[in-house]
């Protein structure tokens, strides 16, 4: 095995501009090790040839860019495949479903590097909690029907508000004005942060506005927003006249299906769902 991990690395350093040695190295030692202790028990031969494959794909995906360090602070649904997924759940399938399985969830992970960054997120986000492999296409089929497509209840007279806490994925983030990725998924941004500086990315954050509000993290997203004009919807003005916590609304938007409002001196964001 380890005459085959060399010629992979001499082949793959020949091949792509991007090579990261360092990544190479902390991906054999750690997900390698793990996926090839799993995988040998029993039928060591046939275990070794799905490794083979596995460590061949992640030299492919670190060549191309899709796998990412730990410490770059970045998600993609590549980087969870193959250091969280496959090593954990891989092993459980029958011998004869892993090679299909591994060839299924690289073309997942190639085709979702084209998608929107808010997109990597919600699987990346929802996709961690995965307990098997067995119908995973089915299951990001349903993730992404329930983000992207419009709900079926729109808001009415009768609502229902969620404080969302948008200091949990950053303790800076002061939230500012918004804008909808899609009818259910809303993009914050950080009012004092909201231009990209040193050539990283405005401070963002997604937010998935299910009956069960879910923070995606940061969005990516460098978009320059005017300052809101709308008018507040009725379920944000009696909001702000029977609830405590809400105070002068910095930012409102608001759709068919939903309403979310920021505060100028609260990190939390209102969101008005349908009752």
């Amino acid at each position: 095995m380890s005459e085959f991990v060399d010629d992979l690395e001499k082949e793959a350093r020949g091949r792509f501009v991007r090579w990261d040695r360092a990544l190479w190295d902390e991906f054999l030692k750690g997900h390698g090790v793990r996926m090839g202790r799993a995988l040998t028990r029993g039928d060591a031969a046939a275990g070794e040839a799905i490794l083979r494959d596995y460590l061949r794909l992640g030299a492919e995906g670190i060549g191309l860019g899709y796998l990412y360090p730990v410490s770059a602070g970045r998600e993609n649904f590549f980087t969870l495949a193959w250091t969280d997924l496959l090593p954990r759940l891989l092993p459980d399938l029958r011998r004869e479903e892993q090679a299909p399985a591994l060839a299924r969830m690289w073309n997942l992970g190639e085709n979702l590097e084209s998608a929107p960054p808010w997109v990597q997120r919600l699987f990346c986000r929802l996709g961690s909690s995965l307990s098997s492999l067995e119908d995973l296409e089915g299951h990001l089929h349903t993730i992404a029907n329930e983000a992207m497509e419009p709900p079926t209840q729109p808001l009415g007279d009768t609502s229902t508000a969620h404080w969302v806490d948008l200091s949990q994925e950053d303790a800076r983030f002061m939230p500012g004005e918004m804008h909808f990725l899609a009818p259910a998924v809303i993009c914050v941004h950080d009012r004092h942060r909201a231009t990209a500086a040193g050539g990283r990315d405005a401070a963002t954050q997604g937010v998935w506005l299910a009956k069960k509000p879910i923070l995606l993290g940061p969005m990516g997203c460098n978009e320059r927003l005017a300052p809101s004009t709308e008018k507040p919807p009725k379920a944000l003005t009696s909001l702000a006249q029977r609830d405590p916590r809400a105070g002068d609304w910095y930012s409102t938007q608001h759709n068919t299906w939903r309403a979310v409002a920021t505060m100028h001196t609260s990190q939390w964001l209102a969101v008005i769902l349908p009752a």
